[in-house]
């Protein structure tokens, strides 16, 4: 892998590139883009392919064309490529997992999100069972497990309890049941009147009358069959066709004294029907139903239970032992749904035989993390530990790794939670703790012993320095890392937005032919090579007496203007001069160009006399302006000199425009301008003044003027990063029409 050569087409963001990168002599590379400029899209591009998905064009569904190839023409590998952002929430939800390695953590979630799916899938379907519609905020799930008395680890034993009930006669009850919601038959109100007091009495009296009529039938017994498990027989014969094939059933009375046989489904239907009402019509069982009711009529929030039961009076037993008759009712519900429970706990068992594989493979990583753990405390500060929290579980009861996190101050160390410790964290320091990811992943990747193509996308963003030099000294690390064969391991690419990083690795790690600056033109995206790495203004010190150089000259004098006023101050008669250039003042247009050199060599060019203003002394400093910023033409680039001009010039007819326009049409706008003259920061304040004494149809213009100049005209070597990200384009254009405006 000596090239790689990427060839897109709207895959995310990038509408088109065609880019390649050659590793032959430097096996690390970096990419500076602007934010919005296609550092998030590669990355995405590059994750999608490693994962085996087909990258997208999300916006417009655009038809997506990709070729990343080597320097052979071959697709790259998919298995030899590794992609890094480590600030993606999403991928570290699980980082409480001591298991990085992304296709471990990928399986492990996927298992567990197979499951969960299947399992809400059941639960809706019994709230439906259960009487409740789709948005109710009823909990199955809780209330499964409230009902048998187990938490929520124990969920699995929950649902083999319930299923293993089915066809168990001890848990049959009335078909009635299914004609009745949930939370009407377990009315919070009724069910405490029916555990207490004299409601409770009551129902003792009823079971007693029951059971004594229950005793008198020659078919019934107590606590073994009764109507209801005769009715469940009944329409179970009936559903599986047992009396359609001319199959009999013959009923023994229990003192063995007759028999009787039934020949049809009606026949056993109706002497079960004729056995129910003998038992709740008798006198005894009546009269010990109504005391029941009165109580229950006594109070608003039970009169609806009462009515219930009224019209189920076969429900009334149950009631006597409520607890058992709710795990009545999920037995009935788990009968119903009888294959979706059989499905969900096949997937379990199946899914706990992947886990137990997933756990060996993981444990047998352990070794690596503790080497990823102590590279991350060596590397990089942060205010808490991490250490691997259960070593003994891992071991002897098929664990999986997890963290613990031991933060500290000056006085004390405190174990918390990884939710708590992020809490506390900054940005930076979260960054820092999720680099810990990359150098696991290295580690595996290392032991793997063959070429990989790595992307590091944005790892060094919201890092303090401290932490932005250690990710910088790490990636030097392991672009020295070599296989067995000797070559280099990794092929690094490093995307940032970020220049001071990507300087810093341009300089230290890698060279000028790796070194590359994207920028979008028209939807295509363009590469500059080596731009910007080393000094810029020495780069310009260097070309300013060379031909055709009054682009650098112009360039060059907001930062031989910061020179002055860091060593001199602002009260400097020079710094003063050069403001007149960069703002209109009253001797704007006769600054010359040979005050504009005697000041380079007084300050800046002290070693080498630039002789730029040869020939041309009397030439004036704003006519060379604005003839430079005429030659620049509207094609995006990265050119840093034509930003500074096209900002210099704009600014320069916008205060002149703004200038007249409030001497022209404002009765005292003379002295408003005089006065706003003697003041610092002379473009906000005309922008104020003709925002309130004229606010026309430009002002929207002269805020742009505001916005957008600021920060290409106040510039040093170290800090010109929003100068790159502005677009040329919207200088361009904002310069076309402040040059058409007219006073």
């Amino acid at each position: 892998m000596e090239k790689i050569k990427m060839e897109l087409a709207n895959c995310y963001g990038i509408q088109k590139m065609n880019h390649f990168i050659d590793y032959s002599n430097n096996n690390v590379a970096i990419i500076y883009a602007p934010n919005g400029t296609m550092k998030s899209s590669l990355a995405k591009t590059f994750k999608d392919l490693r994962e085996g998905e087909e990258p997208r064009e999300l916006v417009f569904g655009r038809i997506c064309n990709y070729s990343i190839t080597d320097e052979a023409g071959l697709p790259i590998n998919p298995n030899d490529i590794m992609v890094i952002n480590p600030f993606d929430e999403e991928d570290f939800s699980e980082q409480g997992l001591l298991m990085a390695n992304p296709k471990l953590r990928k399986k492990y979630i996927s298992i567990h999100k197979g499951i969960d799916e299947k399992k809400e899938k059941l639960y809706e379907k019994i709230k439906e069972e259960l009487g409740f519609g789709k948005r109710s905020v009823f909990n199955p799930q809780s209330t499964m497990l409230g009902d048998w008395g187990y938490d929520i680890s124990k969920e699995k034993e929950c649902f083999e309890k319930i299923f293993s009930l089915i066809g168990d006669s001890t848990m049959d009850c009335s078909s009635t049941v299914k004609k009745v919601k949930y939370d009407e038959l377990f009315n919070d109100k009724a069910i405490q009147m029916v555990k207490t007091g004299n409601t409770a009495k009551l129902l003792e009296n009823y079971e007693k009358q029951y059971n004594a009529i229950i005793d008198k039938s020659p078919y019934m017994q107590k606590g073994i069959i009764d109507h209801n498990n005769y009715g469940v027989i009944c329409t179970t014969l009936g559903t599986n066709g047992f009396f359609k094939a001319k199959n009999n059933v013959t009923l023994m009375a229990k003192d063995g004294s007759k028999s009787i046989t039934v020949k049809t489904l009606e026949e056993l239907d109706d002497l079960i029907q004729k056995e129910k009402e003998r038992v709740l019509n008798s006198a005894a069982v009546k009269s010990a139903f109504e005391q029941i009711n009165k109580s229950l009529q006594k109070n608003k929030d039970t009169q609806a239970f009462a009515g219930l039961l009224r019209d189920n009076p076969d429900l009334v037993i149950e009631y006597k032992d409520v607890d058992l008759f709710k795990k009545k009712i999920w037995v009935k519900v788990f009968e119903t749904l009888s294959g979706d429970v059989n499905d969900l706990l096949s997937e379990i068992k199946k899914a706990e035989a992947d886990l137990i594989k997933l756990n060996d493979e993981a444990k047998k990583e352990t070794t690596d993390w503790n080497i990823a753990l102590s590279q991350f405390k060596q590397r990089f500060y942060v205010p808490f530990d991490i250490e691997t929290s259960n070593k003994e579980d891992v071991i002897l009861k098929s664990a999986m790794p997890s963290f613990k996190y031991i933060f500290r101050d000056e006085h004390d160390s405190l174990e918390v939670t990884k939710e708590n410790m992020l809490e506390v964290l900054s940005t930076g320091e979260k960054r820092a703790y999720y680099i810990l990811n990359m150098i696991f992943q290295v580690l595996v990747a290392e032991k793997k012993d063959k070429e990989c193509l790595l992307i590091l996308d944005d790892v060094s963003e919201s890092f303090d320095y401290r932490n932005k030099y250690a990710i910088i000294e790490y990636i030097k690390d392991i672009s020295e890392v070599k296989t067995s064969s000797g070559k280099r391991a990794f092929k690094i690419l490093v995307l940032t937005h970020n220049f001071d990083f990507y300087r810093t690795i341009g300089s230290r790690i890698t060279n000028r032919n790796n070194s590359f600056i994207a920028f979008s033109n028209g939807g295509e995206i363009n590469f500059e090579k080596g731009q910007y790495i080393t000094n810029l203004f020495g780069s310009y010190k260097k070309r300013l007496n060379n031909p055709d150089s009054d682009n650098i000259v112009v360039a060059s004098i907001p930062f031989v203007r910061n020179l002055i006023e860091y060593t001199e101050g602002t009260k400097n008669e020079d710094y003063l001069l050069l403001t007149s250039i960069l703002h209109n003042k009253d001797d704007s247009n006769t600054i010359t160009y040979k005050q504009v050199e005697d000041i380079f060599n007084k300050y800046w060019c002290k070693n080498m006399n630039a002789t730029f203003a040869d020939g041309r002394e009397d030439e004036k400093i704003l006519d060379i302006i604005f003839a430079e910023a005429n030659k620049i033409v509207d094609t995006e680039s990265i050119a840093i000199e034509n930003k500074l001009i096209l900002a210099m010039a704009l600014r320069q007819k916008a205060e002149v425009y703004m200038k007249e326009k409030i001497i022209n049409t404002v009765p005292n706008g003379v002295d408003i301008v005089a006065d706003i003259n003697t003041k610092s920061n002379q473009s906000g304040r005309l922008k104020s003044a003709y925002k309130q004494h004229i606010n026309d149809d430009k002002m929207g213009l002269m805020e742009i003027v505001s916005m957008i100049t600021p920060e290409n005209i106040h510039l040093n070597s170290f800090m010109f990063e929003p100068i790159l990200d502005m677009s040329l384009h919207h200088l361009y254009d904002a310069y076309q029409k402040a040059s058409a405006l007219s006073a």
